[in-house]
């Protein structure tokens, strides 16, 4: 009969030789998995170097940063003074010191300042970058320490949840909110919350699910959460209003795409009082009804939108009926039943002449491919095998004959009734142009997307654990943060570009063009690279300190007076 499983933890030593001959000691900490029926490591600490001699343990040097001499320092200044000011205009570093304490706030603030100087280097140079610019935290980063970070940070929950307000408190009044997923493939089985689902990669791995709140008005991430990468996007929305919630938001709406949009989560908007604004697939069929009745108004000329002459559009409204099944017994509803209600809803038909023809190819290419499927007796989804149904006549050649597949030329017909046509749905937003452009600001959160897995190493998890993941993707956000701010203060200075004025000098106005161009034709991360190269050398002498930096071109001190970076 086995022995019992106590559960017991092991203490033990390890030697390890290393190919210069030293002997490193570790002390190990392990336990017996029942259920592996294996010995599984917990911890492992270096204790230090044998030493050959004396045969005892010494120890062995702690890795540090290579600090200059108390009397003279030179540093990379540049870079560092512009995200300095952002901090200084955002609040960030502050607001940080308010969630997570000192010690761990800079840390995180030297972490997200790196990713957006570097342009998302590697973790492991964080050390050797410090050696040459000033970060909120003096001591190198090493990867022990960082490690460290992102695990604290990941289980810091109360700390990340206020970090979120404190950036929700700082937005304008009523903001709309753009609310979207993205996924992060990883190949790591330690990854519990990376499932089979939806990959936008589309590289077949297993996926995390990141749910971003961001302020297409304020141009700033605001929240996130993290779910597995197999839960479908409509049925986020309950715990995204609980989390808007959560947050000081004064009359916000949400805008969303039609991967949220369902008659289930327009209730529940309905219900919390939540404003929203949603793109809703042209093929439900109270949706066409409303495309219907507004085809003759649409194709009029006033109709044409202002600030896009393409697409004309027109709002109509709606009682429409919405229904939810109640968790709870309350106001006169049992449990599990169902409550319907009315609400009132701006219907917003759009019409675009340009999408007429791509939509038409579109669906010509997918019943291609379909009949193609269906003939070679190919598996279908169940979205596969309505389509099939609705597009596609199928029946045999005599008895048990070969399969025949034609088009139902009459379903296509139908369809193409309504190319060109995309409707929006709201119930805060009652004209046609403000609609249409809230919903295309909603695609700024398809560029922070963009940045985080591209300039700020978001691609790939790159941590063993998930609680370690949601740290190292909170230094991520926070990074974000600097790389939105920085990049609409530059924009708002080039749109002041250039403009004659009474008061400019012919100079002036070519100064000012001169670096509108430059500014065009390079990206953050260059303007970035570009100031890098300022240094700020300071020597102690006997009447004092002194200090002197790199000189910089009248065109690079223009871009600090428009931003409004004080010398």
């Amino acid at each position: 009969m086995p022995r019992p499983f106590t559960g017991k933890i092991h203490i033990g030593t390890r030697r390890i030789t290393r190919p210069n001959g030293d002997v490193y000691v570790y002390e190990r900490q392990t336990q017996y998995d029942p259920q592996t029926r294996k010995t599984r490591t917990i911890k492992t600490t270096l204790l230090g170097i044998l030493d050959p001699e004396t045969g005892k343990i010494r120890s062995t040097r702690k890795k540090s940063i290579k600090k200059a001499s108390s009397k003279t320092s030179r540093q990379c200044t540049g870079t560092t003074d512009l995200l300095e000011w952002v901090s200084r205009q955002t609040g960030i570093s502050d607001q940080l010191r308010m969630s997570f304490g000192e010690p761990a706030a800079q840390k995180i603030d030297t972490v997200a300042r790196y990713l957006v100087a570097t342009d998302g280097a590697p973790m492991p140079r964080i050390e050797s970058w410090q050696i040459n610019h000033p970060t909120p935290y003096a001591p190198g980063l090493s990867e022990d320490v960082y490690g460290k970070l992102f695990h604290d940070v990941g289980v810091h929950e109360d700390g990340q949840q206020k970090y979120f307000s404190q950036r929700a408190a700082c937005l304008s009044t009523n903001p709309c909110i753009a609310f979207d997923s993205t996924t992060i493939s990883t190949y790591s089985h330690n990854q519990t919350k990376a499932r089979q689902g939806f990959n936008k990669d589309r590289d077949g791995l297993n996926t995390i699910k990141l749910l971003t709140l961001y302020s297409t008005s304020d141009r700033q991430p605001i929240a996130f959460a993290k779910q597995p990468g197999n839960i479908p996007d409509v049925i986020s929305i309950q715990n995204t209003l609980r989390q808007i919630n959560c947050l000081p938001l004064a009359r916000p709406v949400v805008v969303t795409d039609n991967g949220f949009c369902s008659q289930s989560n327009m209730a529940e908007f309905a219900r919390s009082n939540m404003k929203f604004l949603t793109l809703i697939r042209s093929s439900v069929s109270w949706v066409r009804e409303e495309i219907d009745a507004a085809r003759e108004e649409v194709g009029r000329l006033e109709a044409v939108c202002s600030f896009d002459q393409k697409v004309s559009g027109v709002t109509r409204r709606r009682m429409h009926r919405l229904s939810v099944v109640r968790q709870r017994t309350r106001g006169g509803f049992a449990a599990g039943e169902t409550e319907e209600f009315e609400r009132r809803l701006y219907v917003h038909v759009f019409y675009n002449r340009d999408n007429i023809g791509r939509d038409e190819q579109n669906l010509i290419d997918d019943l291609l491919e379909l009949k193609r499927t269906v003939e070679a007796g190919d598996p279908l989804s169940e979205a596969g095998r309505r389509k099939a149904e609705k597009f596609l006549i199928c029946s045999r050649v005599g008895r048990g004959g070969a399969l025949k597949v034609s088009f139902n030329e009459d379903a296509f017909r139908q369809a193409r009734k309504y190319f060109g046509f995309f409707v929006l749905v709201s119930n805060e937003v009652k004209n046609a142009d403000e609609a249409l452009r809230m919903y295309r600001e909603r695609e700024k959160i398809e560029e922070m997307f963009d940045v985080q897995k591209n300039s700020l190493d978001g691609r790939r998890p790159r941590v063993w654990f998930p609680d370690s993941l949601k740290g190292r993707l909170f230094c991520q956000f926070v990074a974000l943060g600097y790389h939105c701010f920085l990049t609409k203060a530059i924009d708002a200075a080039k749109e002041k570009l250039g403009r004659e004025a009474a008061s400019k000098t012919q100079s002036q106005l070519e100064l000012e063009r001169s670096l509108k161009r430059w500014l065009e034709a390079h990206s953050l991360v260059q303007i970035l690279e570009w100031f890098d190269c300022v240094e700020t050398t300071t020597v102690q002498t006997p009447r004092g300190a002194q200090r002197w930096s790199t000189e910089s071109i009248r065109r690079d001190e223009l871009l600090l007076e428009m931003l409004g970076i004080t010398h």
